[in-house]
């Protein structure tokens, strides 16, 4: 994973709006929770970012942990969650390790484990993605779930590959170049950055790159690591993906 990413970007991150697929994966993840019947006490988040997501989870009187590796996004969480009691940790995938919530009659681990927003795209191997799922599962106690999306091939072929975007507000603007690899399957975004300072603009780019994998590879990694896959759908619904779409989402739960 490329450790130069999300830095300066976390400042700009809310004022763009990138936050707001963290809010349709809250209400996404109620409608999941209410389906499997799921029981949340303590739940974690990966790669929290800024902090909206656990910030909507609060309001369900969770007790709440984020894990991310940027300390720019974590600074930001910090301030959003304050009064909530969420702890927050600087952290990398695909392997950590934080304490478990839980006691002996209810069992060490979390409840729920979630990662959104394509977070999981950015682990560039097999072997990441299975050390991940590894963690999650040392996280979770048995029967908890894990809920989490992840982009497809098709997404980063079509939605990426070629394509430019740009916005401007009154003292932001930006613009995201995309390229392909069809071999290796990953996509580089190279976004870059106008913050307006004063009567000044500075200018600013990270790189950002994904990996996309078969759905086929995602469970069978899935079950290597112990989990039992209830739910792999089109994302925001509860269809069975199709070889078009470009986001999945996926349910598993820890064998008991």
């Amino acid at each position: 994973m490329n450790d130069k990413v999300y830095r300066r970007f976390a400042e700009v991150y809310d004022t763009m709006g990138a936050d707001r697929f963290s809010a349709q994966m809250v209400e996404y993840t109620g409608e999941l929770i209410h389906k499997f019947n799921i029981d949340v006490v303590h739940a974690l988040d990966l790669c929290c970012g800024t902090g909206t997501a656990l910030h909507l989870f609060a309001r369900k009187g969770w007790q709440l942990v984020g894990v991310d590796r940027s300390e720019g996004m974590l600074k930001i969480a910090r301030k959003k969650l304050r009064g909530t009691g969420a702890k927050l940790y600087q952290k990398s995938l695909p392997t950590f390790k934080i304490a478990l919530p839980g006691d002996k009659e209810t069992g060490k681990g979390f409840d729920l484990v979630t990662s959104f927003y394509d977070s999981l795209n950015y682990l560039l191997t097999q072997r990441d993605l299975k050390a991940t799922f590894r963690t999650v599962h040392a996280h979770l106690k048995p029967g908890g779930w894990f809920v989490f999306d992840m982009n497809t091939a098709e997404a980063l072929k079509v939605l990426w590959d070629g394509q430019v975007f740009a916005d401007v507000h009154d003292n932001l603007a930006w613009v995201w170049k995309n390229t392909y690899d069809e071999n290796k399957q990953t996509a580089d975004c190279a976004a870059t950055f106008f913050v307006r300072k004063g009567k000044v603009w500075e200018r600013f780019t990270e790189v950002h790159t994904e990996r996309a994998y078969a759905n086929s590879v995602i469970r069978k990694l899935l079950r290597e690591s112990g989990f039992v896959v209830r739910g792999l759908y089109r994302c925001f619904s509860f269809e069975k993906p199709d070889a078009d779409d470009y986001r999945v989402c996926v349910v598993a739960e820890k064998k008991r």
